[in-house]
């Protein structure tokens, strides 16, 4: 199926929300002329447009004539993450193209209020003291900055590859730190480093 343009893409952001936050109230799903007074869109019948298509892609569930629309919460696992030596990341996915991949369930009260959550697949051990292991899912929110001490996706601009680590900076360099003794910190300059997820929770499949 086609990517959405991007008016598109806005209006169907909207429906899904307004979605999610009306089962949240009521318990049951909008019917579609809710739907379409709630996001601007003139008719019943041009909301169905946007419904059936999100409803193949696996954003929503259920019967676009009944009040049984819901939202699929699955956060989209878009790839691999060295937990050791660095990996090339694929770059992060618009919000319409979710269901491409693989996701994982995962509970609201733990993700609270990130918005666009995603997930990666860890390989190596350099955060094993952390209790991140290999075969791990990392469920991380998406953003540029960190603070001291943060578990993050950093991506190392001149090699373009990608890790977790914790980050610290000290003046001019930054320092992704291991959390195991048997690997070595990457020291690189600030300007090399460029932060893409912050990791909020682990989920260890067995």
């Amino acid at each position: 199926m086609p990517k959405p343009r991007s008016k598109t893409r806005e209006v169907r952001r909207n429906i899904w929300e307004f979605i999610r936050d009306y089962r949240r109230e009521n318990l049951y799903g909008p019917n579609l002329r809710e739907i379409a007074e709630a996001v601007g869109i003139s008719s019943a019948s041009n909301v169905n447009y946007h419904v059936k298509p999100m409803i193949e892609q696996g954003l929503l569930s259920g019967d676009s004539n009944a009040r049984s629309l819901n939202v699929k919460t699955g956060i989209p696992v878009l790839g691999t993450i060295a937990a050791g030596d660095t990996v090339v990341m694929p770059e992060t996915v618009e919000w319409d193209q979710v269901g491409e991949f693989e996701t994982i369930d995962f509970p609201d009260w733990i993700v609270g209020n990130v918005r666009e959550p995603f997930a990666l697949d860890v390989v190596g051990e350099s955060m094993l003291d952390a209790g991140i292991m290999e075969g791990d899912v990392i469920i991380l929110e998406q953003t540029s900055r960190a603070k001291r001490g943060d578990m993050v996706i950093a991506r190392i601009k001149s090699s373009e590859s990608h890790t977790v680590k914790r980050y610290y900076q000290n003046g001019p360099l930054v320092t992704l730190q291991p959390e195991n003794s048997s690997y070595e910190p990457i020291v690189a300059e600030a300007d090399d480093i460029q932060i893409q997820g912050r990791v909020i929770a682990v989920v260890r499949r067995y």
